[in-house]
């Protein structure tokens, strides 16, 4: 009889342990099919941003027209620099976004007047002040500001620098 009882517990172990391996591996099953799903469903569907949306061709024509963006010409600046130092040379190219289409007739009359508040502006500048993203941030954002200081038809909206060299 003592005999008989060790054989059930040992029968009754292998039964026990092959039974917790299944679970496990089930476990482990289950969890990389969630995991593969919710990586599927972050990646695949994530909700689009307004700026991801496809736009038709009409939308983007009434943008454009709505919004014009003026390229200028580039500018070559001296830099400031302290005295007997070498000197530093700016290359810029900006764009202009307009909050209306009437303000590009008036960019363009006083083009020389925007040239003028640019140069001035940039010839002031230094290379540390322009090295760092919060000094072009600054540049950008003066230009701005002084650009819609002569305007009268309306506003430029955002300054972009589409060429930026220091040497």
């Amino acid at each position: 009889m003592a005999e008989d009882s060790e054989n059930e517990e040992e029968g009754a172990s292998p039964a026990k342990s092959g039974g917790k391996k299944k679970l496990i591996i089930i476990g482990a099953v289950v969890v990389l099919l969630l995991g593969g799903g919710g990586a599927f469903f972050f990646l695949h569907h994530k909700g689009k941003k307004p700026s991801e949306v496809p736009m038709s061709p009409k939308e983007l024509e009434g943008l454009v027209k709505k919004n014009p963006i003026v390229d200028l010409k580039s500018f070559v600046v001296n830099l400031a620099v302290a005295p007997n130092a070498l000197p530093k040379y700016l290359k810029l190219k900006v764009a202009l976004k307009l909050n209306n289409p009437e303000v590009a007739k008036e960019i363009e009359y006083r083009m020389p007047e925007i040239q003028n508040i640019i140069l001035i502006l940039l010839g002031s500048e230094t290379e540390e002040d322009l090295s760092s993203t919060g000094g072009k941030l600054a540049l950008r954002n003066q230009i701005q500001h002084r650009i819609n200081s002569i305007l009268t038809l309306g506003r430029v909206s955002s300054v972009y620098f589409t060429e930026f060299v220091i040497q």
